[in-house]
């Protein structure tokens, strides 16, 4: 499991609890406090201390990152145990979830991976989705161009999978489904799985602000082509890779101007909020070629960030972080009304169409 501020609202506190009173209970739990700063390693620490099947390890610096948080949480396991599993802070494990997973791969044969279902729960009362629950020709058939086949939790994956197909992809673009792009490298690989009809777990992201899935930005065809690029020039996905690599690599490819700026915005909604100015900085000067309008105001703040005055007793090297930030978080809300003013001006043309 990978956290982030979790405890104060007592998320985590109902996750852990509900992997802790599984019945089936020879496992290891391994947790990455991703640098949380709202009580959560104190809570961490405490839950280590009287159950030693838990192992916690944390992040000297926030990553913001499901792909480098649960790789390192791989680094730190038992190598000698065959099966994984993993969740996130926001979801709960059903009682007998870890019983009816280890059945399913003791009598699987050369099962590989199994899961059951998780409910999502969606705002405003509206049905569950039910992820996982289609049958797994349909799953085979469908992966490619849909996220939402095969859970992210209540599952069991043989580790020499991640040896055959590797580990999960850290690149931004794919924060928001980069489970989609692992599942898919998976099914695709012919990676023999079974499905249970059980419902195995409850998410309750979509119900959360700050989820990466009410607060990032994303595009699944971008996400698809950023896939295709990256497969064709042969990137290793190995663990030690995926945890070494630029997270904000772009793949050789002919991407459109649109799928660039998108990128880049992408990029600097990352790396403010991990706090790289620097990287925040670098990218937004790129994303300032794709704004429909100047601005006096990003003008002197750039200015600012990468001109320093030696007669002031100002270093000529570097940029100043306090400009070069507020540069970046200009850029981005300037290109994000931009999205949003282009998104107002093709809707009613769509619906004319329709």
């Amino acid at each position: 499991m990978t956290t982030h501020r979790r405890f104060a609202s007592g998320l985590l506190r109902r996750a852990v609890a509900s992997v802790l009173a599984q019945d089936y209970t020879d496992f290891e739990f391994v947790i990455c406090d991703d640098a949380s700063t709202d009580g959560s390693a104190d809570y961490l620490a405490g839950v280590a201390a009287r159950d030693p099947r838990v192992k916690v390890i944390r992040n000297p610096r926030n990553v913001n990152s499901v792909a480098i948080s649960l790789g390192r949480c791989m680094q730190a396991a038992d190598p000698a145990r065959r099966w994984v599993s993993w969740m996130f802070d926001d979801c709960i494990l059903r009682p007998g979830a870890l019983s009816r997973l280890a059945r399913a791969v003791a009598v699987g044969g050369e099962v590989k991976m199994v899961f059951g279902v998780t409910e999502v729960l969606a705002p405003d009362g509206a049905p569950p989705l039910r992820v996982g629950a289609a049958p797994p020709e349909e799953i085979r058939r469908g992966v490619a161009n849909s996220s939402i086949l095969v859970p992210n939790g209540g599952i069991l994956i043989d580790r020499a999978v991640f040896e055959r197909v590797g580990w999960y992809d850290p690149s931004i673009v794919l924060r928001r489904s980069c489970d989609w792009d692992l599942f898919r490298r998976i099914i695709g690989a012919g990676v023999p799985f079974v499905t249970l009809p059980d419902v195995l777990m409850e998410e309750h992201g979509a119900l959360q602000s700050d989820s990466l899935r009410n607060a990032f930005t994303t595009s699944f065809d971008l996400m698809q082509r950023y896939c295709a690029a990256r497969d064709a020039a042969g990137l290793p996905l190995d663990l030690a890779n995926c945890l070494a690599m630029p997270v904000d690599w772009i793949p050789p490819g002919f991407w459109t101007s649109d799928e660039m700026a998108l990128m880049q915005y992408m990029f600097v909604e990352y790396f403010l909020s991990v706090g790289d100015v620097p990287r925040a900085f670098h990218w937004a000067r790129r994303l300032e070629e794709a704004l429909p309008r100047p601005s006096l105001m990003r003008e002197n703040l750039l200015r600012r960030a990468t001109v320093r005055d030696p007669a002031a007793g100002e270093e000529e090297s570097g940029p100043d972080p306090m400009a070069a930030g507020a540069y970046a978080a200009l850029v981005f809300s300037a290109y994000g009304q931009h999205l949003a003013e282009r998104q107002a001006a093709a809707a009613p043309a769509q619906g004319l169409a329709a």
